[in-house]
């Protein structure tokens, strides 16, 4: 999990707006690195158990509303990124 995300966003709070910018960028980061996972797990690169632990982790981190606001703004203004997360 990225450290620079405030905890306010890890624990579903609303976020100042004056470090909206900053959360979105570290948001994002955070999902390309669960991308990331998510196609070392396809590629059977990932063992089941490591996986469980980080789908979990994700599961829960995007239904978080910082997160969730986030990740639907890149599903819609970008389909094509983050595919192994959202595949086409």
């Amino acid at each position: 999990m990225d450290s620079n995300i405030p905890v306010d966003a890890l624990i579903g709070k609303t976020i100042d707006d004056n470090k909206d910018e900053e959360l979105r960028e570290n948001i994002y980061n955070y999902l390309d690195l669960c991308n990331e996972q998510t196609y070392l797990r396809q590629q059977k690169r990932i063992r089941k158990n490591s996986w469980k632990d980080w789908n979990d982790g994700i599961k829960e981190n995007l239904s978080k509303p910082a997160f969730k606001e986030v990740w639907d703004e890149i599903k819609v203004s970008t389909p094509t990124a983050f595919t192994a997360l959202h595949p086409h």
